[in-house]
């Protein structure tokens, strides 16, 4: 039996599926990154991170709690900031063409911006890949 390729196609897919695809990716990242939390202390214990964490007053869990009362608050403002600005950015961009299609160059105007003949600027355009040489005074020939 032919085992089917997984094809994704994320603006097929209903909101709830992609919700679920986001929050299952979310998890697989968590996980992910915990099982490398064993080996992150270690290397931070041997950087002596730990005794500028009891040095900041960090090691009790009650002392700072005044600023831990902060965080909530502040990484609340910050989702708030964050996603009004992207808000705004996806209503002001959102459909447009980012880039200007390139004007085509006419051959006349592109052999003497290289400093080569017409010949060599046909032979240039028509090549998918060329290799150039320069002579003495500068100029590129094949």
């Amino acid at each position: 039996m032919k085992a089917d390729p997984i094809i994704n196609f994320p603006e097929r897919q209903q909101p709830l599926q992609r919700l679920t695809s986001g929050v299952i990716t979310m998890l697989a990242w968590t996980l992910w990154i915990s099982l490398w939390l064993p080996l992150l202390t270690l290397l931070a214990w041997l950087l002596g991170l730990q005794d500028m964490y009891i040095k900041l007053g960090l090691d009790h869990p009650f002392r700072a709690a005044g600023d831990l009362a902060m965080v909530l608050p502040l990484a609340m403002v910050a989702a708030l900031s964050l996603g009004a600005w992207a808000f705004y950015n996806r209503m002001r961009f959102a459909g447009k063409q980012k880039r200007r299609a390139n004007r085509v160059v006419d051959i006349k105007e592109m052999a003497p911006a290289l400093d080569a003949s017409l010949h060599t600027a046909q032979q240039l355009r028509a090549s998918r890949r060329a290799v150039v040489h320069f002579n003495e005074q500068g100029g590129l020939y094949l």
